[in-house]
């Protein structure tokens, strides 16, 4: 997938989110998304707005690293994030903890919370 189709189901899973998970409007958090192609982008969620912006964050709360095909899958709710990091398939440095904000964004947009 191209940045540009990330962007959109990104922007889609956090717009159907913020019904559903109101503490969004409050985040100020920045997640890195790095994949092993050499793809890299960060979300930004911040005043109940979020930016997607190419490249690297000099500060992001965790990084997130694996495959395009991962990214894919968890993306499109064909892959759990917990299950894709706990068997591997997914990286995370910096605040693991706070990852689970974002798979929780993430579900909620896809209608998994």
């Amino acid at each position: 997938m191209a940045l540009e189709e990330y962007q959109k189901l990104i922007t889609e899973a956090f717009e159907k989110a913020k019904a559903k998970v109101p503490e969004i409007a409050s985040w100020n958090k920045v997640y890195q998304f790095e994949t092993e192609e050499g793809d890299q982008f960060y979300i930004e969620i911040s005043g109940g707005e979020l930016k997607i912006v190419e490249g690297r964050h000099s500060s992001p709360i965790a990084t997130l690293k694996m495959s395009r095909q991962v990214l894919d899958q968890v993306l499109k709710g064909e892959l759990d994030a917990m299950k894709a990091f706990m068997t591997g398939k997914m990286k995370i440095t910096g605040n693991v903890f706070d990852t689970a904000n974002l798979r929780k964004m993430i579900n909620a947009g896809l209608g998994k919370e």
